[in-house]
């Protein structure tokens, strides 16, 4: 609503500062895309805006959305002293309370998910943003479609990795334990064939052993297209089928003086300073100031796609007869071409730019087409709920970070379901490195302790209605890194 409130604001004033209040973009980065991909998709937004950028995230990712809110509002409430079972006496009590009281309250967040955020409540977000494009209504339909610009970097996924990881890999068993987790919080049906097929997918054949480095670039890719290649290129596939004009983009460029290992390039924000113009200027404290005059030129071009599409809701050239002199080289050479999902063709955005088609193609389809169809339920009666679980599911030391206790994301058109496990007691295990061996009587370091799973449950005090899907969820709320321009 507060987004919503400052675009109100934009359509009643931006014409008092020059700007056009029929010409409004906004441009959003990781969870801001998420909220500009969720704007589009609002009716409390319709008309308030005309273009749109996402860069590096979509309303599609599983950590977009805040789908139990309240349940850790109830938590958070519990731990306040606050009571939690009538609603307008927590939100009284939860006002008297200070900010730092209620940023002591921890919270644990399952791997991979949002705690607080945007949630889905019929009126801001009617539905869930997937099934809101599956099965537009009318409304939609007949709306004014607003035209988008997405893209994303080829390494989106290399934050979750320590230095020394970086450097040397990981094991396998760190692997498994990684990706259990992502399966474990992202999927409720068929979960240990979820997992094997992605640790098959993901793991390099042709080489006869396993080396950490191949298992970290393999373990890199996976979560890569899970948590962001994938949902973006969906998201692109069924707004070009709804007539967006839409345009798709791959930041494929290793800066010279990056701070990554050469071999996993072009990681999640590295497009920013281009975009933001830190090659042309040195005060941009926040960025590197030695960049070479090719990533100057670069830089120019991007900001030129972006201020091109925002202004005409096309990123190709626009002569400026203001400035013929100014050209972009070998940057207009070509023409980005629509997206669509039958040619799928994409900008390829590095020094020699090239348009290309269907980005990673095998990676994409098997998470937009063989993952879905894993994931279901089924039609047999009497299979035991077991059946869909991981092997060893309740142990928490084949998992890396915090888990849910219960069943997870319901898919579309499912009811939602009360969790199959009972609470149990906060096992704290000790962060283990690539190779070192633990046992479940070692004692946690003092200076590092992680949850392997949730054992606090914030239902605990709440009546017996439908039940949240998953435990504890913490961390501050994210952030919107929204921009209207």
């Amino acid at each position: 609503m507060d987004q919503i409130a400052a675009l109100n604001w934009v359509q009643e004033n931006i014409a008092q500062f020059g700007g056009d209040p029929r010409n409004i973009t906004l441009v959003g980065h990781g969870y801001g895309a998420s909220c500009a991909h969720l704007l589009l998709l609002s009716p409390m937004a319709k008309g308030l805006f005309q273009r749109v950028v996402l860069q590096s995230g979509s309303a599609f990712s599983p950590w977009a959305v805040a789908h139990e809110a309240m349940t850790f509002t109830r938590h958070v409430a519990r731990k306040l002293g606050c009571p939690v079972l009538d609603h307008p006496a927590l939100v009284r009590c939860m006002r008297q309370r200070s900010i730092a009281d209620i940023m002591r309250v921890q919270l644990l967040v399952p791997e991979y998910l949002t705690a607080f955020g945007p949630m889905v409540d019929g009126l801001v977000i009617p539905a869930d943003p997937e099934k809101v494009l599956k099965n537009p209504s009318a409304d939609y339909l007949s709306g004014p479609k607003v035209d988008v610009l997405i893209g994303v970097t080829r390494i989106e996924s290399f934050s979750y990795f320590g230095a020394s990881e970086e450097r040397y890999g990981i094991e396998a068993f760190r692997r498994d334990r990684i990706l259990r987790t992502l399966v474990r919080n992202l999927f409720t049906y068929h979960l240990q064939e979820i997992f094997l097929t992605i640790v098959n997918e993901y793991t390099d054949w042709s080489r006869p052993v396993q080396h950490p480095v191949n298992i970290l670039d393999g373990t890199v890719n996976a979560l890569t297209d899970a948590l962001v290649v994938a949902p973006s290129i969906s998201s692109a596939n069924l707004l070009s089928k709804l007539r967006h004009r839409t345009f798709l983009y791959v930041f494929n460029y290793p800066t010279e003086a990056s701070d990554y290992p050469q071999r996993l390039v072009c990681v999640h924000g590295e497009d920013l300073p281009y975009l933001f113009g830190a090659p042309l200027v040195s005060s941009l404290s926040h960025f590197p100031n030695n960049y070479s005059k090719p990533e100057t030129a670069l830089s120019e071009a991007i900001m030129l796609y972006w201020t091109n599409f925002a202004k005409y809701g096309d990123p190709n050239v626009v002569h400026d007869l203001e400035n013929p002199e100014k050209t972009r080289g070998r940057f207009e050479r070509f023409v980005w071409p629509l997206y669509d999902s039958i040619g799928q063709k994409y900008l390829s955005l590095a020094m020699k730019p090239k348009i290309r088609d269907h980005y990673h193609a095998h990676r994409l389809s098997f998470w937009l087409s063989l993952i879905p169809k894993l994931h279901r339920q089924g039609t047999t009666p009497g299979v035991a709920s077991q059946h869909h679980l991981l092997d060893d599911h309740e142990n928490p030391l084949t998992y890396d970070g915090i888990v849910r206790q219960g069943p997870v994301l319901t898919p579309i058109g499912m009811p939602s379901r009360a969790p199959t496990t009972k609470p149990r007691i906060n096992l704290q295990i000790p962060t283990v490195s690539s190779g070192t061996k633990i046992s479940l009587t070692q004692t946690p370091e003092s200076t590092t302790s992680f949850h392997a799973s949730s054992g606090e449950h914030p239902w605990a005090e709440v009546p017996p209605t439908p039940q949240p899907s998953f435990p504890n969820v913490s961390g501050s709320m994210a952030s919107s890194d929204t921009t209207v321009t």
